[in-house]
């Protein structure tokens, strides 16, 4: 058999069409991977054994008050400040709300008093408010008010918390935003460089999730504390089964149509670890550890109660899936080719898209060294420049080679325009609006790649092949930011999604889950077309586990024990 590093390279050939992967129905159906965000983070939190302590805490009964969390790590100290607030009336996850139960943010160096003092005045005006250099990320969350109340009520009982009450959500508090990279004052991404320990895309982000995670236990306990002396920590194996929820809406597609570069280096390096596992030719141990995986993420979804609407795959389906797949892998053993290739290939006939892809992030945990020299490739330049001098024959080569897709779009068929996207002056919230029954279509958002592709197309018709897009743009100023796209990204094979966010039939979260699979959430509940819930870090190690260096396997979690009966021991 081949040499590890032998049997993982691929040919470029056998990454995937991006006609194929860049439909929104398959990248709704993408799954987290090693390569996700999230478990990048975890992986060199454990590899390093951060050391995660509370500083100082100053919380009532009520659960008001501030918290600093230390975060050591080999090249320098981090600090997580926190403002816990008493909640009052009725929460919202939008990003207009000025009731939030928490405020926190993320720091190099200590969170000194005077720090908080000064973050206490800013964070809750989190739209015109500012930080200060070593502020990382600022970020707010609410309780969730079932879950968060019932593991208080609890404890002070003196018992455990009902798992499986837990189990349908999955967290116990729940944020919607993480805002850095130069927003509000924050340190930009670019500035963390040599050793700094989230020097990496979404890395900043991904360590304030966490910390949300660990504060929410943290509160539960205090507060139950106060209401009873005597009442228990929450079981370690709870905590494990349990993670941080997010909430996130329609900003998102405006996101992943901006970073085209991004996107590109994230799916493409996803793309290259999977055409690496499918030429892999695994051993014995190789398949009993992919059918113990199969197992564990069968379970885990079968599970899972959550409703997926009619917008994602039922639960069950996976899990049905995935036991076919535990079947059919027994039959194809033995036949010539690599098994993991043959796997797949039977997958891509007879499976959903999403028990597809899970079946792909489950292969490529089995063989982690496939993903070995991606992780650079995630961090992007995103500069963009036009070239005036490129003629006008040229550009409208590379648009009916690489942006044929863009021209097939029938943007004249009914439905095919409904839709504009906007930003609320009032709530500077992303919208969708009905075209032709609103007055301010004027200020639509250019989302509308295929489109704009179009329109730009028809009037290069009217130019002679030899005059420059210089002069084109003179003419048509309009197409400026179209034709500099087209000429920055046109060679990138996964920088552009293939669909019409105008169009009647547009479903807003295949891009919402797309970027959340990147990011590296493991569970997404859909509450409508347009927004979507999920879990980040459930079963991922806890402080005591990091420090320890406990690097194991933690997706797809068994659910404890019923523990409503538990009592402290």
């Amino acid at each position: 058999m081949a040499t590890d590093q032998e049997a993982v390279r691929p040919e470029v050939g056998s990454l995937r069409d991006p006609a194929e992967l860049m439909r929104p129905e398959r990248l709704s159906a993408l799954k987290q991977t090693r390569l996700s965000f999230a478990r990048l983070l975890m992986e060199e939190m454990v590899r390093e054994q951060w050391d995660i302590s509370v500083e100082r805490a100053d919380v009532n009964a009520e659960g008001v008050g501030r918290v600093v969390y230390a975060v050591d790590t080999p090249a320098m100290r981090l600090s997580f400040g926190v403002f816990s607030h008493n909640p009052g009336g009725e929460n919202t996850d939008r990003i207009i709300a000025d009731n939030w139960d928490m405020w926190g943010f993320l720091c190099e160096g200590r969170a000194t008093p005077e720090l908080m003092d000064a973050q206490f005045e800013e964070l809750p005006k989190v739209r015109e408010g500012r930080a200060t250099p070593e502020i990382l990320i600022w970020t707010r969350s609410n309780r969730s008010s079932r879950f968060f109340g019932h593991v208080v009520d609890a404890l002070s009982a003196g018992h455990q918390p009902d798992v499986e009450f837990l189990a349908q959500g999955g967290y116990l508090m729940r944020s919607s935003g993480y805002y850095g990279n130069g927003l509000n004052g924050t340190r930009e991404f670019r500035a963390m460089d040599g050793d700094h320990p989230v020097k990496g895309p979404y890395m900043a982000q991904m360590l304030s999730v966490y910390m949300l995670r660990t504060f929410s236990y943290d509160l539960a306990e205090r507060m139950a504390r106060a209401r009873n002396p005597d009442a228990p920590t929450i079981d370690d194996d709870i905590k494990r089964y349990l993670g941080t929820g997010n909430s996130s809406g329609i900003g998102i597609i405006h996101y992943v149509v901006n970073h085209p570069q991004l996107l590109n280096a994230w799916l493409r390096a996803r793309e290259i670890a999977l055409a690496r596992v499918k030429t892999v030719d695994p051993t014995d141990g190789d398949v009993e550890r992919f059918r113990a995986l199969l197992a564990d993420a069968r379970r885990w979804f079968a599970e899972d109660g959550s409703d997926t609407k009619k917008f994602f795959l039922s639960k069950d389906r996976i899990a049905e899936g995935l036991a076919a797949t535990d079947d059919r892998l027994a039959s194809l053993r033995g036949d010539d080719g690599p098994l993991w290739g043959r796997l797949c290939e039977w997958a891509e006939r007879d499976l959903e898209m999403e028990t597809q892809e899970l079946l792909h992030s489950l292969l490529i945990d089995v063989h982690p060294a496939v993903c070995e020299g991606l992780v650079d490739a995630l961090t992007v330049s995103e500069r963009s420049d036009l070239r005036p001098a490129m003629t006008v024959g040229e550009l409208r080569s590379v648009v009916e080679s690489d942006y044929r897709w863009a021209l097939d779009i029938d943007m004249s068929a009914p439905g095919a325009r409904r839709y504009f996207w906007y930003r609320s002056v009032e709530s500077e919230e992303p919208r969708l609006g009905i075209r032709g029954e609103h007055d301010y279509e004027e200020y639509g958002l250019p989302i509308d790649i295929a489109n704009q592709v179009q329109q730009c197309e028809a009037d290069l018709r009217e130019w002679e092949h030899d005059d420059t897009v210089a002069e084109f743009l003179f003419a048509h100023p309009e197409h400026r930011n179209v034709v500099e796209r087209v000429q920055t990204v046109h060679d990138l094979p996964y920088a552009e999604i293939r669909a019409n966010p105008l169009d009647a039939d547009f479903v807003p979260l295949s891009y919402i889950s797309c970027l959340k699979a990147i990011w590296g959430i493991q569970k997404a509940h859909p509450k409508s077309q347009g927004w979507v819930r999920g879990t980040f870090y459930q079963g991922a190690p806890l402080r005591e586990d990091i420090r320890a260096g406990d690097d194991s396997y933690w997706l797809y979690p068994t659910k404890p024990e019923r523990a409503s009966h538990w009592r402290d021991r």
